[in-house]
This record gives C-alpha cells, structure tokens and sequence, in this order.
C-alpha cells in the first residue's frame, strides 16, 4: 500500500521544523507494510521554509527504506494550487490513500496518522478520514482573561464528525482524480468536503463518506487576541460566502456538473482569477446566519443554561462578524479575501 504526506507550506519556517518532527515519531513510518511518500510542496515560499525542511528531514526516522522524501517547491503562493500540485503532479499515480498537512500543526500523539489510516481502511463507505481540531490555548496552563474567552467561545457551532478540518485529513487517493481545487479560493477544505460528500454534485450530501476518528488530534495554533479572532473569522465567513456562490453556479449549470473538475482545471488554465468574476457575478442579497443558537438548543437543559452567557457573547460577535463580511463581499473582488 502506498500512502503519501503532502505538507503543505506557505513561509513557515518557523513552523515546519516541528510538524516533521512529530510526523518522524508517527508508528505509520516504521509500518513496513506500507510504502511511504513524503512531500513538503513549498508554495511561493520567500523565507528560509525549504532549507529547514530539509534539515529536519535529514534524520534516520525519514531514512526507512521504506520512506522516500521530496521538496517540491512551486513559484505561486496559495493552498489551493499547492493542493492541485500535490495531486495530479507529484504524488504517484499509484497512491492508495494521501495525508493532507498543513505546515504549522502539531501531532503529538504518535499512533495519530496509523489510527488515521486503519480507520479509513476499514471503512469501506468513507472517502475521508478527519481528527479533532485543537486549538493550542487548550494546552496552556496559564492563559489571560481574553483567551480564557475565546476558547470558551470557540467550538460551538463545529461538529467534529460532520465538518472537515483542512489542517489534517487523509483521503482514498482514488476519488481525488477528477477533483481540481479552483485557485485562489478560501477555505478548500469546505469545497473538497462538499466535492467528496456529493461525488462532484452528481449526487445528494451522503455522511457516510467522512468518518472521524476517535482518539486523533492536531493542533492548531490559536488567535490571541479578539481582533485577531474577528480577523480570522471574517476570512473564514466570506470563504463560505464564496463557496455558497461557487455551489450555486455550479448547480444551476447541468454542463459543468457533468465535469466539474474539468471544468475548474480550464478555468484556473484560462485565468487564475476567474473566482473574483464569479463573485461579481453571483452576489446577491444573501445573508449570513449563526448556528449558535439553533446549537445550544440540542443540549440538555442543565448545559444548556450553563452555555447560554458564552452563547450570548458569540451570538453578538457573530453579528459583527457577518455584517462585516457581508459589506467586504459586496465591496466586490479588489477588496480581496
């Protein structure tokens, strides 16, 4: 079985040297039943990111005769191309399943990635397999009132078994072969979740394609500060924002739903910035709804009462937060992502 690690990194020289040491301490690398591919795709890298990562490479756990290493290093920044490199340029055709990583995690827990994999062997109806999602603060002893807060705040309205953290996946290689990342898009992982849950829009959302593995982690790290988190969460909204006006284009056009990949890899061919005419195209009057509330409704009332203070604070910087992206989408493309 062939399993390839694509690192996926963005000037993160200051962080990649301890993902690929907690990756050369992972059980999957001294599994000898498996043959492994390691690639760091350093994407529009202008720091010292390849030179660490080849340093951090050079030791005996990434010297198995098993393991084969390479350092892609590709012109153009952007996760979405890095990820449409990964997969239909330097990852071997005879990849059974690939790990997708981002450069700054960590993976403490050094049966994670096997656990990963077994998981999905075994599960013949997945096509993907995620972990938990941590935010770093959870690991600080001693934190401020603010962190205290959004940590507290955070997590509300994410479902480890339902949502796909694009920090950490693995994936049967097989289904990734008509599927084509649209660059410059924020927030592929909710595209590629949508792509592999739909089989490419040919059919109604099916769960049973994503599985979350128990007892898996990484960690991620966290925003310090609120106008940090309200940074990081506008992105995040007007990356759905963009998906939503990506998922109705692509449903309201029956010939691309024939070929959406191949429709996407044209479009990055003709114009790498297609997606902002589609923005100007498809804005409409939408608008943005916090799950929050519907969230806290699902809990026992005992939780329920303990979580409505937190509830109420979140709700009201959701507010902010929507109304924000919402005017920055309506600015159009030139106010960028």
């Amino acid at each position: 079985m062939l399993v390839t690690i694509g690192i996926l990194a963005h000037n993160k020289a200051n962080k990649i040297a301890g993902l690929i040491s907690d990756l050369g301490k992972q059980t999957l690398l001294a599994n000898d039943d498996l043959s492994i591919d390691i690639h760091v795709v350093a994407n529009g890298c202008t720091d010292a990111t390849i030179r660490v990562s080849k340093g951090a490479l050079a030791v005996p756990a990434f010297q198995r005769g098993n393991t084969r290493v390479f350092i892609q290093n590709i012109e153009h920044a952007g996760k979405s191309n890095a990820w449409n490199e990964l997969v239909h340029e330097f990852a071997s055709p005879k990849t059974d399943f690939v790990f997708f990583v981002d450069a700054d995690i960590r993976i403490p827990e050094a049966a994670s990635l096997q656990l990963i994999l077994d998981r999905l062997v075994d599960a013949k109806k997945a096509r993907v397999a995620v972990d938990q999602s941590i935010k770093d603060l959870s690991e600080q002893a001693h934190k401020t009132l603010v962190e205290k807060l959004i940590l507290a705040a955070s997590g509300s309205a994410y479902d480890n078994y339902t949502s796909f953290a694009g920090a950490l996946y693995c994936v049967r290689f097989k289904v990734l072969k008509d599927v084509w990342m649209p660059i410059g898009l924020p927030r592929e992982d909710e595209f590629l979740r949508a792509m592999i849950l739909t089989s490419n829009f040919t059919q109604d959302e099916n769960l049973e394609r994503i599985v979350y593995v128990d007892g898996t982690r990484h960690i991620f790290e966290s925003e310090r500060t609120v106008k940090g988190v309200f940074r990081r969460n506008i992105r995040l909204v007007i990356g759905t924002a963009i998906n939503m006006f990506l998922f109705k284009h692509i449903r309201a056009t029956p010939s691309i739903q024939k070929d959406v990949g191949g429709y996407i890899r044209k479009r990055n061919m003709a114009d790498p910035k297609w997606i902002n005419e589609l923005i100007s195209n498809e804005i409409r009057r939408e608008r943005f709804l916090s799950k929050r509330l519907q969230r806290l409704a699902s809990f026992p009332l005992s939780e329920r009462l303990r979580k409505i203070p937190i509830t109420i604070v979140g709700f009201v910087f959701d507010l902010a937060l929507f109304f924000a992206a919402n005017h920055l989408v309506r600015r159009g493309p030139e106010a960028g992502y």
